[in-house]
């Protein structure tokens, strides 16, 4: 019973320092213009970490109120994407040429970034940790 007790204890703990934590990371291949691989990554974060933190963005929130914070990030990923490319983000481009046949590809990876998202006023503000 007293093993269950501290148990709960330490999850309940965890949840309310890890409550707004998100992590983020993306990748997209294209070939020939072409989108051949895209990973979307967005997950709640479950370990507590202080960092500095960085405004990237601010969203409007749109009649949005009802989602939860993970749901309204899935959501909105579009407009939240261009928020993260001045962070570690990496372009790879390779171009090979034979004869009558050229295949181009181009990578671009955003490293995993911490992140935290605020609801006040009518507005989603996301800031990075660092």
């Amino acid at each position: 019973m007293a093993r269950t007790f501290c148990i709960l204890i330490a999850l309940s703990t965890q949840a309310l320092f890890s409550g707004d934590l998100f992590w983020f990371s993306y990748k997209i291949a294209t070939s020939n213009g072409l989108v051949v691989y895209e990973e979307k990554n967005i997950a709640p974060v479950m370990v507590p970490y202080d960092g500095q933190s960085t405004l990237l963005c601010t969203i409007p929130l749109l009649f949005d109120t009802t989602l939860s914070k993970e749901a309204f990030l899935r959501k909105h990923f579009d407009t939240i994407l261009p928020c993260f490319y001045r962070l570690s983000t990496h372009m790879l481009s390779l171009n090979e040429r034979n004869l009558k046949h050229q295949q181009d590809r181009i990578e671009l990876i955003i490293e995993p970034v911490r992140f935290t998202v605020d609801f006040k006023d009518e507005f989603a503000t996301i800031n990075a940790l660092r």
